[in-house]
């Protein structure tokens, strides 16, 4: 039963999805010039467990074939081929982009995205040509051809994004990223559509005369940077919405793309590849940007987690540089310390601290770690603070080495053995 589901819904997916691509733009091309179906199916593909996958084809050669009947008017034969064609491309681009499945959102897993994407719309646009070839014989096979891979290149790139960024999505009352993040982005997307009813303009070489055609780069940057900005889910509805926008402004005669048509509907082929790029660059610099993101996020958060546990069994940490002496105190530090120790900000000023009794040892100690003669020290003093009380310190030193084998910093840990007061 759930297996019959699952068809259905994909079926139903598609068909809905390629009545809006049907709806976005026309061409003297066989093949629909925008094609957000195949993104449908790869992301299905790419979201589900391999053993979903038979359901998911199913759903979708369902629909395709259904498809291919009435908006190609194919006899059933020809709906199967159709069928065929559209679903064997998409399996075998997403079996490519799932070879990443166990990091999709790094680096080396958005470039098998594009590669499985671009892949599998290459080899639909190859049997496309055998399949017009023989239904429709007296068409431009080789338009055909590059009409199917491009229209189903910018679907795959375009709706799959969206649809793996928020999978799993739960709405949430805090949390998220920051404001001054949130308007930046919104701040760049403004900018970018700006930059595209300037660009994508009715006549626009009229009003632009031959630089008409490097204008079309112009938005594009600022939707780069809105994606960077606003993440994952964010940049990938950006990057949707985008990319339609300058389509649909294409197809309805606007910017550069549409100056001279060899026939109808070559604008919206020509503007596919252009963004096609744009996009592939993006979702390339947002993996990028997601990466560093996320090692900033997890070191933060074995920072934070690494101070609470300090925290709590009452230990401070510092950082000396071994030639300045220069120190840098842990967060909480002031806690275990009180903020007058804390904000010492070299080895002198500790040393000024501690009992002159005990400093000159103190100070040899430290010294013969800093200078490779022991690689860790332990031992305790008296530390007179600002308010005139005193308390006993239990100190531990060990040396960090550079790639030369010379201390480069000496660590200490720290915490009260009383207070005498």
């Amino acid at each position: 039963m759930q297996q019959l589901q699952r068809i259905l819904l994909i079926a139903v997916l598609f068909l809905a999805v390629a009545a809006i691509s049907k709806s976005l733009a026309s061409a003297a091309t066989e093949t629909i010039p925008v094609w957000l179906g195949s993104g449908v199916t790869f992301s299905a593909l790419l979201i589900s467990a391999r053993w979903w996958w038979p359901a998911t084809l199913a759903g979708a050669a369902l629909a395709a074939a259904a498809w291919g009947m009435a908006a190609h008017g194919l006899d059933p034969l020809g709906a199967v081929a159709f069928a065929g064609v559209e679903v064997a491309s998409v399996a075998v681009g997403a079996w490519i982009a799932t070879l990443g499945r166990r990091d999709p959102d790094s680096p080396a897993g958005a470039a098998l995205f594009i590669v499985g994407a671009l892949a599998g719309s290459v080899l639909g646009g190859a049997l496309a040509v055998a399949l017009w070839q023989w239904q429709r014989p007296d068409l431009n096979l080789l338009l055909e051809g590059c009409t199917w891979t491009l229209s189903s290149a910018v679907g795959t790139l375009l709706l799959t994004p969206v649809v793996t960024a928020f999978r799993g999505f739960r709405l949430r009352r805090s949390g998220g990223m920051a404001m001054t993040q949130f308007l930046g982005g919104a701040a760049a997307f403004a900018v970018f559509l700006i930059a595209v009813a300037l660009v994508f303009i009715d006549h626009g070489q009229q009003h632009y005369g031959h630089v008409a055609a490097t204008l079309a780069y112009l938005p594009m940057p600022f939707l780069l940077i809105a994606a960077a900005l606003w993440g994952a889910r964010g940049g990938a509805l950006a990057l949707l919405i985008g990319g339609l926008l300058i389509i649909g402004r294409t197809a309805a005669g606007g910017g550069p793309f549409a100056v001279d048509e060899g026939f109808h509907g070559e604008a919206v082929v020509e503007v596919q590849g252009f963004v096609i790029i744009w996009a592939a660059v993006m979702i390339a610099v947002r993996a990028l940007s997601g990466e560093r993101r996320q090692s900033r996020d997890d070191a933060q958060a074995w920072r934070l987690r690494y101070e609470r546990i300090m925290q709590a069994v009452g230990v401070a940490s510092v950082e000396y540089d071994a030639v300045t002496g220069s120190a840098t105190w842990s967060e909480g530090a002031d806690r275990v310390l009180g903020a007058d120790a804390a904000a010492i900000a070299s080895l002198d000023e500790w040393l000024e601290r501690i009992d002159p009794a005990e400093r000159e040892l103190v100070q040899a100690t430290w010294l013969q770690v800093a200078q490779g003669g022991a690689r860790a020290s332990e031992q305790s003093y008296t530390l007179r603070l600002g308010d005139g009380r005193s308390v006993r310190v239990r100190e531990r030193l060990a040396g960090i080495r550079g790639a030369d084998e010379a201390v480069e910093q000496v660590v200490g840990l720290l915490r009260l053995e009383n207070n005498d007061g």
